[in-house]
């Protein structure tokens, strides 16, 4: 790390400084002592403001002004035993007290979001004036603590509840966690001006600009300033500047990370460029400044890591600085406010990705002196809890007891030593998904997510993936349904995650204000970057998307054995959804607005699979009219950003043009994945099943429509097996309900033939004959 540059605001400050140095030597003493002295008075009498820190064996007492009073604890007989750093003495705190002390604990540091007043006509002025605000000028909002058990469940994401609303310098985090070595916090959210995109928002969208400069790097320098005050400390403050003049670890950063209650700070580093992406892409830019960019999919989102002091690592590694469910160690996050940057994304990108000359200069945007505000006078989320690695908190073999200390520490060190060893899965599945939801626009409510879930879960653990894992979205629509009747059928075997984060906007994905389904997209890249390191392949699916291994393959284990030799690092898998099949349902009308509009109830029929009553596709494999909303089965360590249906950002897409030039390589401004990505061959390999639900809506006067235009209606009649839609007389072994329909689908053989029978057997088997 380069040397800090130092510096001194006052002109006369260093003299003062040193006069009171040399003539309060005596007295700085005698205050030290008398600080002590107190502040063990308020340890042991008012214990509210106490933490104390947990590590695997050393220990840390503090007060809420963040001075450390004892250092190097450690246990006796299950008290504890503190040595006073100044005095040397050795202080017992009995068992009794130590409790008493870590329960207060939990109440001290509060997740926090300190709003910053926003002036965006700063941004017109060249350079950019430095920001003047204090703590006095800031809003603080204090949330409830939060368990580490129940962290997505808790975060604030609602838009009562999320700070960014007020602040968009704040990112809308939906989940943060420790990666599996300890070395970095990473947080997952979400590009919030996205959510309000149409032509008639521009308001909410200009106000919502900071929320995409946090896409964006910045470079800084530390700088270190003479202290003021009366006090013998200096301080740490950071200047932007340019990549050049910039610390090795602020080239490309955007916050600040404070550790708590160590007081270490370190610079975030996203997890890809977005800005290389988009010129990888070939796009003109990033962001626009009017808010028509939701087309850019990799501006969803937002994904970036504090790095962890190295004396912190391997705590947070051992996951031995949670207590009882709570942190005891928390980060502060500090984003450094600049404008967007609208214009083309080679204008401004780091040296080790492009190596031109850029045409944006930070001198006249930044000035050669912007220094930031103090930590403590700027806008901030404050206290996030540093919890568990996620195989810690998320145990593969099913939920421990929290009280039962033993069973945790066991099963805490045997993950450690895992992810020590890089032994890994074959296949983990994720899947974000809820009981009952509404369809695109609100339209109507569909409420068999149970019932798809227990059978799309018996089905992906017939076909040979490792583990699940559910983001379970029931609580953004009810405080009383859930998944977890059905994942508790499955222990060791499915997890779930409960994440009642809602989505932003719920609108159709094309035309004005286009919908943006915040809480999926987050959950993808949070079950991506918290499992996707334990497993060498990821699946991307929902519950009514079946992938069905075809050929000679009778699991996807050895599916994937046989792509790896061909170095595929991406299997894509074709997506339209499929017709139930019409037989399979009683089309009397059960309702007053189904006897009106001639339809019937389209739920599943009792008994019947998913599988079975929907495998009737529009065209016989391989399918050419597909859908672009295919999905995957990805290597996590090749993919960085995986959006839904697309590995949209990969390592290999952001390797920098100077890296590739040095290869020997020519450098192409439009990256192409290559033979590392294909699509499965639906013959041979897998073919997908999208058992999509319809609704009694989509089949209004579906009589008429299946007699008139068969191939208009969402209802299957089938062709035969042996037929082909050249032979004129087919229709005529199409006599559904004593009417004769035309066919217009074709189920899949060996669906019918091998996977349907076996998931019969297997749900049968589990005692569930209703599925």
């Amino acid at each position: 790390m380069r040397r800090p540059i130092r510096r001194n605001d006052d002109p006369n400050a260093s003299a003062r400084s040193s006069v009171q140095k040399s003539g309060n030597a005596e007295l700085s003493r005698s205050k030290k002592l008398l600080i002590t002295i107190s502040a063990v008075l308020l340890v042991f009498y008012f214990a509210t403001t106490i933490f104390i820190i947990f590590t695997d064996a050393k220990y840390t007492i503090s007060v809420s002004n963040d001075e450390t009073l004892y250092e190097d604890a450690f246990k006796k007989n299950d008290g504890l035993l503190l040595k006073d750093t100044d005095s040397n003495s050795i202080k017992e705190i009995s068992p009794s007290e130590s409790s008493v002390v870590a329960t207060k604990m939990k109440d001290s540091f509060e997740l926090k979001a300190f709003i910053e007043p926003i002036n965006q006509d700063d941004w017109k002025i060249k350079p950019l004036p430095a920001r003047n605000t204090t703590a006095a000028s800031l809003t603080e909002k204090i949330f409830d603590r939060i368990a580490c058990s129940t962290l997505p469940q808790q975060w604030p994401t609602s838009e009562e509840t999320a700070p960014t609303n007020k602040d968009p310098f704040l990112p809308w985090i939906h989940d943060v966690f420790p990666s599996a070595d300890g070395k970095y916090i990473q947080f997952a959210a979400q590009n919030k001006r996205r959510c309000q995109s149409g032509t008639r928002k521009g308001d909410i969208k200009k106000f919502m600009q900071p929320n995409v400069a946090l896409f964006q790097h910045v470079p800084v320098t530390r700088v270190v300033l003479d202290a003021r005050d009366n006090s013998e400390s200096s301080e740490t403050r950071y200047r932007i500047s340019s990549h050049e003049e910039a610390d090795a670890d602020g080239i490309e950063t955007r916050f600040i990370c404070r550790f708590k209650p160590s007081m270490e700070e370190t610079l975030s580093v996203h997890n890809l460029n977005y800005d290389y992406h988009t010129l990888r892409k070939a796009y003109r830019s990033t962001f626009t400044e009017e808010g028509f960019d939701n087309h850019m999919i990799w501006s969803s989102q937002l994904l970036f890591k504090c790095p962890v002091p190295k004396s912190l690592q391997e705590q947070v590694r051992l996951g031995s600085t949670v207590v009882n469910d709570f942190a005891t160690q928390f980060v502060d996050l500090v984003p450094i406010r600049t404008s967007p940057r609208y214009g083309p994304p080679i204008e401004y990108l780091p040296p080790r990705l492009f190596n031109d000359k850029n045409s944006w200069d930070p001198k006249v945007e930044w000035g050669d002196n912007h220094l930031l505000p103090r930590i403590q006078d700027s806008g901030r989320w404050e206290n996030i809890p540093i919890c568990k690695p996620s195989l810690m908190t998320y145990p593969d073999q099913g939920p421990i007891d929290l009280d039962d200390n033993v069973a945790i520490e066991a099963h805490d060190t045997d993950v450690a030593e895992l992810a020590q060893s890089n032994k890994k899965k074959k296949l983990i599945a994720c899947a974000w998904t809820s009981s009952s939801f509404q369809t695109r626009g609100g339209k109507t409510t569909v409420s068999d997510g149970d019932k798809r879930l227990l059978q799309w879960l018996e089905f992906n653990k017939m076909v040979g993936v490792d583990h699940v894992y559910i983001y379970d979205n029931s609580g953004a629509f009810s405080d009383t349904n859930t998944l977890k009747p059905v994942t508790d059928l499955f222990p060791g075997f499915a997890t779930r995650i409960n994440w009642p984060a809602k989505v932003c906007n719920n609108r159709p994905g094309n035309g004005d204000n286009k919908g943006e389904r915040s809480s999926q997209y987050a959950a993808a890249m949070s079950c991506h970057l918290r499992f996707g390191a334990h497993s060498d392949w990821l699946m991307a699916a929902d519950t009514d998307e079946y992938m069905a291994p075809m050929g000679s393959f009778n699991d996807l284990r050895s599916l994937l054995n046989s792509v790896e030799k061909q170095k595929v690092k991406v299997l894509n898998w074709k997506s339209k959804r499929s017709k139930p099949r019409l037989q399979y349902f009683n089309t009397t009308p059960t309702s007053t607005e189904c006897r009106e509009k001639k339809c019937f109830d389209p739920s599943l029929p009792e008994g019947k699979t998913f599988l079975e009553v929907y495998n009737c596709n529009f065209e016989k494999p391989p399918r050419e009219h597909v859908m672009p909303a295919e999905k995957a089965i990805y290597r996590p360590d090749f993919v960085i950003l995986f959006f839904v249906h697309y590995a949209t950002a990969t390592v290999q897409s952001q390797i920098g043009k100077p890296e590739i030039e040095r290869n020997g390589e020519r450098w192409s401004r439009r990256y192409k994945v290559g033979p590392a990505l294909r699509y499965a061959d639906e013959e041979v390999e897998g073919t997908m099943l999208h058992t999509k639900a319809i609704v009694s809506k989509e089949i209004a006067f579906w009589n008429k429509t299946m007699l008139q235009m068969p191939q208009n209606t969402k209802l299957g009649v089938e062709w035969p097996e042996k037929g082909t839609d050249e032979v004129q007389n087919l229709a005529s072994t199409n006599v559904i309900f004593g009417t004769q329909y035309s066919p217009n689908c074709y189920p899949v053989p060996k669906i019918d033939s091998y996977w349907v029978p076996r998931l019969v057997d297997a749900l049968e088997k589990r005692g569930l004959p209703q599925y």
